[in-house]
């Protein structure tokens, strides 16, 4: 592939990538204004009733936990957008940050603010569950001795 077709190619990938994260954006923004508004409209807010026994307030305890587990997994997304948003801006979009190779298209359709290739995010996921497996250990030989 010659150098130009390259360029047409990243460009393509930039334009459908920005297309893709700012209709995610979008999306999650009036998500979580809805989220917001209802929280704050107290759509899930506990109300103890003489009907409702502990386990009815416990649970609707944990559906509240769990709504805000949500909102702010959105946060979250919004912020990995955001700087997706950026790493076009600047050409680094589509590049892993690990070893500099373009990143699929498969999987930047998929999951279109990956930061690494398929290959250096396994890698990393390895790490990481060698890294709790370890602390785990560690933990255990701890509690024994």
């Amino acid at each position: 592939m010659t150098i130009a077709a390259m360029g047409r190619n990243a460009m393509g990938r930039n334009q459908r990538g920005r297309r893709v994260l700012e209709e995610r954006r979008s999306a999650l923004m009036a998500e979580l204004r809805q989220d917001i508004h209802d929280a704050f409209a107290g759509v899930d807010t506990v109300c103890t009733h003489d009907t409702m026994d502990d386990i009815d307030a416990s649970v609707a305890t944990e559906l509240i936990s769990v709504r805000f587990n949500v909102m702010q997994m959105k946060g979250d997304a919004l912020v990995r957008i955001d700087e997706a948003l950026i790493r076009i801006d600047d050409g680094r979009y589509g590049l892993c940050e690990s070893c500099g190779a373009e990143i699929s298209d498969a999987r930047l359709s998929a999951m279109p603010f990956a930061l690494r290739c398929t290959h250096c995010e396994g890698r990393k996921e390895d790490a990481e569950e060698r890294q709790r497996r370890n602390a785990g250990l560690i933990e255990r030989l701890r509690w024994e001795s």
